[in-house]
């Protein structure tokens, strides 16, 4: 790469996604990656989303130099460095009874924001981090958040969403071959529940509810994908099939017993990184991820997600960044490279797999 420009002397004018089929359309045309967009994405300005642009859409060694240089400058780049100058001495962000609250502001939310970079886990700051959260797991494998007196009576033990998205979480950071994750993900596949998907049980009004719930869903699953990658279980992979016909069997927004209306409007409102809600380009990503790429129930989503497209090729952040937070991660209304870069790499998994 001429270090220079930021432009990447292998690309011609454009990229193409070929033979993209979904459901007996072709998106050539749709999928079409500018070279403008490439070079915006590998901009200085933001070098975790330079790194997974290099490495996961561009297919970029990760020990090229360019890709090396990119990484190396994770921590320092300024939203990750305000986090890491809140961190306590013991790896934490909290007061040590519950790394849940203050919510957005304790050490479960930047373990969340951290995994996504595409940081060095091998940093002090992020190995004490993971360390600490390991202090918040239970013999069973379960994760809890530490809000109430009595950990067997924590809401947390049995949701989908924190106990995923903690074992996502660490995954990314190279926790995956820990036995402690093996047993967080046995506990993970102990409360999935018959249409598939996961809710949250102990947790008050949810303990009455009809079916599973999108948000614990989606990180379940997320967590699942992420510790696959390490894992040849085919309890897991069952597991995987099940959350994604959940998300498909709803077209990954609509709720399937009321005449395919949009269960929330939030559902179709796009961000990235993600904590623990859910939208249509988390779910199409985790579903192409898991190697699902020609459903016809897919087409709803992904015919939303490429109208949501602009003239420039990119895509615009639809949900404010959580405000109780050190540093944001992107401005409602803009175009978003976090976004803009999910969303081609969703494309890319339809194109190669298709």
């Amino acid at each position: 790469m001429d270090s220079g420009t930021g432009q990447n002397p292998s690309l011609g004018k454009t990229i193409f996604f070929p033979g993209v089929k979904l459901c007996t359309r072709t998106y050539d045309s749709s999928t079409l990656l500018d070279r403008s967009v490439v070079d915006w994405l590998l901009e200085e300005e933001n070098p975790g989303v330079k790194y997974l642009a290099l490495t996961k859409l561009l297919g970029t060694s990760p020990r090229r130099k360019e890709a090396v240089e990119a990484r190396t400058k994770i921590h320092t780049w300024q939203p990750i460095r305000k986090i890491l100058a809140r961190q306590k001495r013991n790896g934490g962000w909290d007061s040590g009874r519950t790394w849940y609250l203050p919510k957005h502001k304790s050490t479960v939310w930047q373990l969340l924001i951290l995994s996504q970079t595409e940081i060095d886990p091998s940093i002090p700051s992020v190995r004490k981090m993971c360390d600490y959260a390991f202090r918040f797991q239970k013999s069973s494998g379960a994760f809890y958040s530490g809000t109430t007196r009595n950990r067997g009576d924590d809401w947390a033990r049995l949701a989908g969403c924190l106990n995923g998205n903690v074992v996502a979480a660490l995954c990314r950071l190279g926790w995956a071959g820990d036995p402690r994750i093996g047993r967080a993900v046995d506990h993970l596949l102990s409360f999935q529940e018959g249409d598939g998907g996961w809710g949250c049980r102990s947790f008050g009004y949810h303990r009455f509810d009809k079916h599973s719930c999108f948000m614990g869903t989606i990180c379940a699953l997320d967590g699942l994908i992420e510790y696959s990658a390490h894992s040849r279980s085919s309890d897991v992979r069952r597991a995987i099939q099940g959350s994604c016909e959940f998300l498909l069997m709803h077209r990954l927004y609509k709720a399937d017993h009321h005449g395919w209306k949009i269960i929330r409007p939030d559902y179709v409102r796009l961000r990235a990184p993600w904590l623990v809600a859910y939208d249509i380009l988390r779910g199409l990503r985790a579903i192409t991820r898991a190697g699902i790429t020609d459903d016809e129930r897919m087409k709803d989503a992904l015919h939303l997600l490429l109208a949501k497209r602009n003239s420039k090729g990119r895509w615009v952040r639809e949900v404010p960044w959580p405000s109780a937070t050190y540093s944001s991660f992107g401005w409602v209304g803009r175009e978003d490279k976090w976004v803009t870069l999910n969303a081609l790499l969703t494309l890319e998994k339809l194109a190669s797999n298709g």
